[in-house]
C-alpha cells in the first residue's frame, strides 16, 4: 500500500525530521566541476541519504536552467523514487490558482512530477487548497521567513486575528484527508510558537535556518508539541564557502555539514 506524505512522516517516529533542501544554483555547481544539475543532485543525495529522510526541491532553480533543468529534475525524482522510495520528496514551487488551473497544477505536481507533497500559496482561499487536498495534499504557506512577510501575513482581520492564524483555520477546515501541513519560517519563533499552540499536531515545514538567519535552538523550542516538524537546511549543507580541489573534499564537506546539522537538531530536542 502506498503511504501518503503524512503517513511516511509518522512512520519515521520523529518529532523533528531533517530535510535537505536541493537548490541547484548553477553557477556554484559549475564551480564545483559538475557537468550537469542532475550529476550534482545525485552526488548530494548519495552522500546525505543515510541521515536525511526528506528532500525539498526548489523548482525555481531547475526552471531557471530551462528545458535542461526540468529534464534533470524529472531524472532526479525518478532516481530517488527508484533508489530511496522511503524518502519524502517535496516540490517547493508555491503553486496557487483556482478552478481548472489549480487542478492542472495539482495534476502536474503529482501525476507528472510525482512529488510526495508540494508547497502552495493560499492567497485565493480554500479554492486554491482543495484541488491539492483532494489529491496527495500540500504544505500551505502560513508564515514565511522573509523580512517583508508581515506586510500581509501579520495584518489584522477577523476579531483581531492575524492573517497567518486565519490561514491555519482555513487549512484545518480543508484537512479532511489529513494530508495538509504548514510552512512556517524559522526567523519568526514567536509566531511559530503561536501556530504550534493553536494546532499541536499539524506537520510543519520550517525553512529559514542558516543563510536566512533562523536560530535552530529557538526554532526547535518554538515547534515542540505533538506534531512532526520538518527542519530544512539547504545551502548550509550543499554549498561550501571555500573552494575544493577534489570531489572527495566536497563529499567530506557535505557529510560533515549534514552530520553537524543532525547532531545540532538532536542536542536541542
Amino acid at each position: 500500500m502506498n503511504l501518503n506524505w503524512v503517513e511516511k512522516l509518522e512512520k519515521l517516529n520523529q518529532e523533528f525530521v531533517v530535510c535537505v533542501g536541493v537548490d541547484p544554483i548553477y553557477e556554484k555547481i559549475r564551480e564545483l566541476k559538475f557537468n550537469s544539475i542532475y550529476e550534482w543532485c545525485e552526488f548530494l543525495i548519495e552522500h546525505t541519504s543515510e541521515k536525511a529522510n526528506v528532500y525539498k526541491f526548489q523548482m525555481a532553480y531547475f526552471e531557471k536552467s530551462g528545458i535542461e533543468g526540468l529534464e534533470d529534475l524529472k531524472k532526479i525524482i525518478d532516481y530517488l523514487k527508484s533508489n530511496f522510495p522511503e524518502k519524502i520528496i517535496i516540490g517547493d514551487g508555491k503553486r496557487s490558482d483556482i478552478g481548472s488551473t489549480a487542478n492542472a497544477y495539482a495534476e502536474a505536481m503529482y501525476s507528472y512530477w510525482k512529488f510526495d507533497v508540494v508547497t502552495i500559496n493560499p492567497y485565493m482561499g480554500s479554492d486554491s487548497i482543495i484541488p491539492f487536498s483532494e489529491k496527495e495534499g500540500a504544505l500551505v504557506i502560513c508564515k514565511t521567513s522573509n523580512p517583508s512577510s508581515g506586510e500581509i501575513q501579520n495584518l489584522i482581520v477577523d476579531n483581531g486575528q492575524k492573517v497567518y492564524k486565519k490561514v491555519l483555520e482555513i487549512v484545518e477546515k480543508n484537512n479532511e484527508g489529513n494530508n495538509l501541513g504548514l510552512v512556517v519560517g524559522a526567523t519568526f519563533p514567536k509566531e511559530l510558537t503561536e501556530i504550534r499552540e493553536m494546532n499541536s499536531q499539524i506537520p510543519i515545514l520550517i525553512p529559514g535556518l542558516g543563510f536566512q538567519g533562523g536560530d535552530l535552538k529557538k526554532t526547535i523550542n518554538s515547534a515542540k508539541g505533538d506534531g512532526i516538524n520538518i527542519i530544512n537546511s539547504s545551502r548550509g549543507i550543499s554549498f561550501p564557502s571555500e573552494t575544493f580541489n577534489s570531489s572527495q573534499q566536497y563529499q567530506d564537506f557535505i557529510i560533515k555539514s549534514l552530520n553537524d546539522f543532525v547532531i545540532s537538531v538532536g542536542e536541542h530536542v
